[in-house]
């Protein structure tokens, strides 16, 4: 399909769901999609190409009573009565309709033969496609009175066979209508299914244009080769088997594969809903995915492979039905006729089956109107250029199998022979379902074939890889590929996996393993990504802090998590050694320093293991991987839980939503313990790519040398941070290829800075997520369609479900007439935290905990950010509930800055608010503090001394900008803050910003024309006085950035206007180099003399 095509359908779809959405079901309207017409190219829409679902049960549905509820649920679900208007679907054909089989006949189901043979009559052909329903009666029923049992004498149930042609509806979609009708004979109100949404149009609006790699038809028949010509019919076999089977569709691939002695590959068909959730469609919204399997593999690797698929979300890609799609609707006829022939002669296929799962199927939402369901089952379509296909449904107790091939009436080999060929096989399949790896036997004789039934599955969960054994395996494939590369050099997968085992060792020769945590205090080095690997190979988990915190406040998070352990680099260690309780090693010193064990590095050079071997405490799924500390409301840091399950599930989706691949250079240049680091530390590695590590501080000429010089073609920032990225002429022109943003909302003017500095051809990602769910659990491509103040945060991936709770506690988007409303969010599901380190989170009247966990065992996490819910399904964020904020994206709760000002003698009542810089988009934190009486009058030196003990014990993000005494806080009438009515702490006199603190002496008023505007000093001053708010002409020489306000984010937008106005490029990339020696003394004078000195440089 070319992308105007696709663009034509996204819009017909998006008109007719508006349609759709307006008016009543009988103006349902949608396209035919390119899958659509290669169904309908296949023919035999009502025969071989209808999907059937196969209800049996006691009671016969009245013939009046049922007809009206399948015009009632074609209400509902339009889809059921399409009929085709040129390249569009329209609801304007008849209801479904119903037929009567004569009860004499016997039900579809022989039990004898185990095959399905449905009293349908001669075929059809050229019947439109469409949708009806066949109900046979018990065999001692009349037909169709409505009365009696629905049992015969012989204990033949009543059958209903609900018929759905491919080119209409795929499985799930079936199923809807299926159950709408089952609701009306129930009397209950329909649900309506009014989505317009095709395959097609979802791949658009996901952004998954590209193409899908066509595998050649290769694959060897599992049912051997089959000849001839003439009229044919589907043969169906049915199997039940008791218990329901884990990972099922994986390992009836796997059995399948077994039971045909040959290797297979397998088509899995996915269901693209999964992408949008509450999406009401009954339309084709499946895509494959495929699966090369050999005899005698092991399910789980099959399973692995499906979830890391599905994680990467490959099958958003469209296929060769794109191209058919552009030919006349005879011409794809013929060419489908011609390959299917020379596929059964020469038994070469596009895959060798088809296996898909319908998932659960609750009985009693199929029963109704006088007839309850004992049994639900599915039987496939034969799908064209694939010679066999198996479906697989779980009811209750019992998991439901039936396959579909097709078989040549009055041939050789292809009557008879290949039915029980065809049952052979299927018995072998089933039989080797539970069967351990090397003991299933393939292809038994069928004299030999009588399988007792198989035992209930274990309910054993199956082991999940974690990232300490993916990465392992990564190592073990690409040795020599480069892990890491920066200004050390690189450091391949080799080096890294062994220089991360001799950390792994030291540790758990030093008693450390599963369940301890470590301290990581690192800088972003080899050696510190060395260390962060030791620990989770060691089976701990790490709790990253920043060298840049407090040291008091680094020893305050060790001890209250009760690390024994501390990593860090040699160059930090004298500092840290006064705070830290417990042991504090350098992690140089374990690698090549005198303390570094000779023997430890020499056996995991050699792949041995040593007295402690980490394989011996090799992390499981339930493990922790890591504790992040955020803000607390409480005025304690939280630590957050993460489980290597949890970080599993993030990596495998977000891999796939950042095409991270074996050639991603990732860069990394954020704090270790801020979790968007989770990005570049394990997504590149996990897939064969490189980590590329920061040369140093952050700042604009380090961002460019990631980029250009080190090649990093993926970052992970957040909004404030594109400052840092300059303008189009700093970077080469497609140097950066992926761009994930994330932490703070994300605007459109954000958006139009990184198109500007690096082209249309760098996707942007919004991606959200808190600490407490892993890192993201949604995501937005953008794609330019968006409209808001903000960029949507986008739909969720298959490891976390996002709902919208309103405050009726009803969930947002299940409802016609919920689009635009607005709802707290919250996340369930795998990527979910175990919860904090600390009962921090208490429950509190009107309240509740955070964290819960459902009866199901699955847990679920408040976040307390709320978001609205987009016509698509998308979510757009939509603040917060609490007073939570975002300071340059790290989330703060300013209750633990007024704690820590409360804290002090000095103040009686504080209160801390985000404010807007003057000319600026970045908010910043002040605080008004009310002094206890012993206090008053003393203004800005009371101001000043409470900024300098906050910085001393508080990160960075969290000290004010500014704090302002006052005498009282103003109130509202109802005696809350009134936080409008504060005064502007960018102006007042009592701040511990502003110059006249630092320098409380008279200044000379300026001349008319200021001589300080045409200096060096003069410029530098005037970019100081926009970015921070003060008065330019009250700045002094030794004005010191931090302490007039200036933040992290401050200074990065100082540097950048400082360099584009005084410096050239070249002399810019000097003065941004001396920015270690800068930062530490970061006054007026300070500043000029390193651009003077830049200048005279690049001269020189």
């Amino acid at each position: 399909m070319t992308s105007r095509q696709a663009v034509n359908e996204a819009h017909e779809a998006h008109e007719a769901h508006e349609a759709n959405a307006a008016d009543s079901a009988t103006r349902y309207r949608r396209p035919v999609s390119p899958t659509e017409r290669l169904y309908l190219a296949a023919g035999d829409a009502r025969g071989a190409m209808a999907l059937r679902i196969v209800v049996e049960g006691d009671g016969i549905p009245d013939r009046g009573r049922f007809q009206a509820a399948l015009a009632q649920a074609a209400e509902a679900c339009p889809g059921s009565s399409l009929a085709r208007v040129g390249s569009m679907w329209s609801a304007e054909g008849p209801p479904p309709r119903v037929r009567y089989a004569d009860p004499r006949a016997g039900g579809p189901a022989d039990s004898k033969r185990r095959t399905v043979v449905l009293p349908t009559g001669p075929s059809q052909r050229a019947e439109p496609p469409g949708c009806e329903v066949l109900i046979v009666p018990g065999s001692s029923s009349s037909s169709g009175s409505g009365s009696g049992s629905g049992t015969g004498a012989d204990g033949t149930a009543t059958t209903v066979v609900f018929s759905a042609s491919h080119a209409v509806m795929d499985g799930h979609g079936a199923l809807t209508w299926v159950r709408e009708v089952f609701r009306a004979l129930r009397g209950e109100a329909p649900r309506a299914a009014l989505d317009a949404d095709t395959d097609a149009a979802l791949l658009r609006r996901l952004g998954s244009t590209g193409p899908r790699a066509t595998p050649r038809p290769a694959r060897r028949s599992p049912l051997g080769t089959v000849g001839g010509s003439g009229p044919t019919r589907t043969l169906w076999l049915r199997r039940t088997l008791p218990g329901r089977h884990s990972a099922l569709t994986a390992r009836l691939a796997q059995a399948l594969t077994d039971a045909a002695r040959l290797d297979t590959r397998v088509m899995v068909p996915v269901d693209l809903r999964r992408h949008r959730p509450g999406i009401a469609a009954t339309g084709n919204l499946s895509l494959p995915l495929f699966l090369d399997l050999r005899p005698g593999a092991d399910w789980t690797a099959a399973h692995t492979r499906l979830l890391t698929d599905l994680a990467e979300g490959r099958e958003l890609a469209a296929g060769f039905e794109t191209i058919l799609a552009r030919l006349p609707s005879a011409v794809t006829a013929g060419v489908l006729r011609t390959a299917q022939a020379v596929a059964f002669r020469t038994d070469r296929h596009l895959a060798s089956a088809v296996v898909s799962h319908l998932g659960r199927l609750d009985l009693a939402e199929f029963s109704g109107g006088g007839f309850t369901a004992s049994a639900a089952f599915a039987l496939p379509v034969h799908a064209p250029l694939v010679p066999l296909s198996l479906v697989a449904a779980e009811t209750g107790t019992s998991t439901e199998t039936a396959t579909a091939t097709e078989i040549t009436l009055g041939v050789r080999g292809t009557g008879p022979d290949l039915a029980a060929r065809a049952a052979e096989l299927l018995d072998a399949t089933l039989a080797g379902l539970e069967a351990p790896a090397g003991a299933r036997r393939a292809r038994p004789d069928v004299a030999a074939l009588r399988p007792a039934p198989p035992a209930a599955p274990s309910d054993a969960a199956v082991a999940e890889p974690t990232v300490v054994d993916a990465f392992r395996a990564r190592a073990a494939r690409t040795p020599g590929a480069p892990a890491l590369d920066g200004p050390e050099g690189v450091v391949t997968y080799a080096e890294l996996d062994q220089r991360s085992e001799a950390v792994a060792v030291a540790l758990g020769r030093r008693g450390i393993g599963r369940g301890d945590l470590v301290g990581l205090v690192v800088d972003r080095s080899p050696a510190g990504v060395c260390a962060l690997w030791g620990v989770l190979k060691a089976g701990a988990a790490y709790v990253p802090l920043d060298p840049a915190h407090p040291g008091a406040r680094i020893g305050e998070i060790l001890q209250s998590c009760a690390a024994g352990m501390c990593l860090t680099r040699r160059h930090l260690a004298e500092a840290l050694a006064p705070f830290v309780p417990g042991t504090l090693l350098a992690v140089d010193d374990l690698l090549d320093g005198p303390g570094a064990d000779a023997d430890v590095l020499g056996a995991a050079a050699a792949g041995e293991a040593g007295p402690t071997a980490p394989a011996d405490v090799r992390p499981t799924a339930g493990d922790l991987a890591y504790v992040i500390h955020t803000s607390g409301s409480t005025g304690r840091p939280k630590g957050v839980q993460i489980e290597h399950g949890s970080l599993m599930g993030f990596v495998r989706w977000m891999t796939g939503v950042g095409r991270v691949t074996d050639r991603t250079r990732f860069g990394f240049a954020s704090s270790y313990a801020f979790d968007i680091s989770c990005f570049p530390l394990f997504l590149p590695l996990l897939a064969g790519g490189t980590t590329v590590l920061a040369p140093g501080t952050p700042s604009p000429a380090v961002l460019r040398e990631l980029v250009t010089e080190h090649r990093a073609d993926t970052l992970a920032l957040t909004p404030s941070h594109l400052a840092l990225l300059g303008s189009a002429s700093s970077h080469p022109a497609r140097s950066l290829r992926t761009l994930l943003l994330g932490g703070e909302p994300l605007t459109p003017a954000a958006v139009r800075s990184a198109r500007t500095a690096f082209g249309t051809g760098c996707r942007v990602i919004n991606v959200y997520g808190p600490t407490e769910a892993t890192v993201a659990v949604l995501a937005h491509t953008v794609d330019g369609s968006e409209s808001g103040a903000t960029v949507p945060i986008g739909l969720p991936g298959p490891y976390a479900r996002v709902d919208l709770v309103g405050e009726d506690g009803e969930t947002i988007g299940s409802r016609p007439g919920d689009t635009g409303r607005t709802g707290e969010i919250v996340v369930r599901g795998i990527q979910v935290a175990r919860g904090y380190l600390d009962p921090v989170d208490t429950p509190s009247v009107g309240r509740p905990s955070s964290f819960t966990t459902g009866p199901d065992g699955v847990r679920a996490y408040r976040t307390g950010d709320l978001g609205r819910r987009l016509a698509d399904g998308a979510i757009e964020f939509a603040g917060r509930i609490d007073d939570q904020v975002k300071i340059a994206g790290h989330r703060v709760e300013p209750a633990e800055v007024v704690a820590a000002l409360e804290g002090n003698t000095a103040v009686h009542r504080a209160v801390v608010v985000p404010r807007r810089r003057p000319h600026s988009a970045s908010a910043v934190l002040c605080a008004y503090v009310v002094p206890h009486p012993g206090h008053l009058g003393a203004g800005a030196d009371l101001a000043r001394a409470l900024r300098a003990e906050l910085a001393r014990n508080l990160p960075v993000h969290l000290v004010p900008a500014h704090v302002v005494v006052v005498d009282a806080l103003p109130g509202t009438v109802s005696g809350k803050t009134d936080l409008d009515a504060l005064p502007d702490p960018f102006t007042h006199t009592t701040s511990s910003a502003p110059s006249p603190v630092d320098d409380p002496s008279p200044v000379d008023e300026p001349s008319p024309v200021e001589p300080w505007a045409v200096t060096l000093e003069g410029r530098v001053r005037h970019h100081w006085a926009e970015i921070l708010g003060v008065d330019a002409a009250r700045l002094r020489a030794d004005s010191d950035f931090h302490a007039l306000g200036g933040d992290s984010l401050a200074l990065v937008e100082m540097l950048a206007a400082v360099s584009s106005d005084l410096l050239t490029p070249a002399q810019a990339q000097l003065f941004t180099r001396r920015l270690d020696c800068l930062v530490r003394n970061l006054t007026l004078a300070q500043v000029c003399d390193h651009l003077a000195v830049a200048r005279e440089g690049a001269a020189a």
